[in-house]
């Protein structure tokens, strides 16, 4: 049975498990005043995503923003509001726990199905979209352009320098390429 089919047959289970409720989504906002780090205490086990900028300084996820499982925190200038939450609160905790049992079953078997794809460069993200990885280095400071290996939006998936990876300071994307300098060597995502 093929990966793709084992992955269907469990959404569906899924699906069917948590029945049809609406989706919802509560919002917090969380600021970075004077650009120092701040951490905004919330469950995160339903997702995040950052609804609505409201700095002038960027928010770039894994950047200036990023959550893990219950917190939100945000650097250097950003202020935004950010959805998060379980978005099938119209269900019963039962559903949740059957879902998320099933969602553990998917997540499974798909580490199992990737097990021997180890020279595979693509990987899903927190919410399932694929994502492709590549290196982009500034060695001695200098000025490095490198190629997009695919279409999508691009952010820093780990920092590999002790020098910041900054958008806009010390990286920046343009078009099908991507490009560095003041040392930043970094492991970027396309998704």
């Amino acid at each position: 049975m093929s990966r793709n089919s084992i992955v269907a047959g469990l959404i569906i289970g899924t699906s069917a498990i948590m029945g049809a409720s609406a989706a919802q989504a509560d919002t917090i906002r969380c600021e970075s005043n004077g650009g120092s780090y701040k951490v905004c205490s919330v469950d995160t086990r339903g997702g995040v995503r950052l609804s609505r900028q409201l700095s002038s300084k960027g928010c770039w996820q894994n950047d200036t923003w990023g959550y893990d499982r219950n917190r939100i925190w945000v650097d250097r200038g950003c202020r935004a509001e950010f959805w998060v939450g379980d978005r099938n609160s119209g269900s019963s905790n039962n559903n949740k726990v059957a879902g998320a049992v099933v969602v553990g079953l998917v997540a499974a078997a798909i580490i199992a199905s990737k097990k021997n794809d180890r020279d595979d460069d693509r990987y899903d993200d927190d919410y399932g979209n694929p994502r492709r990885t590549f290196r982009c280095e500034s060695t001695s400071n200098r000025f490095v352009y490198c190629n997009v290996p695919s279409r999508g939006h691009v952010e820093v998936y780990k920092q590999l320098s002790s020098s910041d990876c900054v958008y806009g300071r010390s990286w920046g994307a343009e078009r099908d390429r991507v490009w560095v300098s003041n040392g930043c060597r970094a492991e970027f995502a396309v998704y």
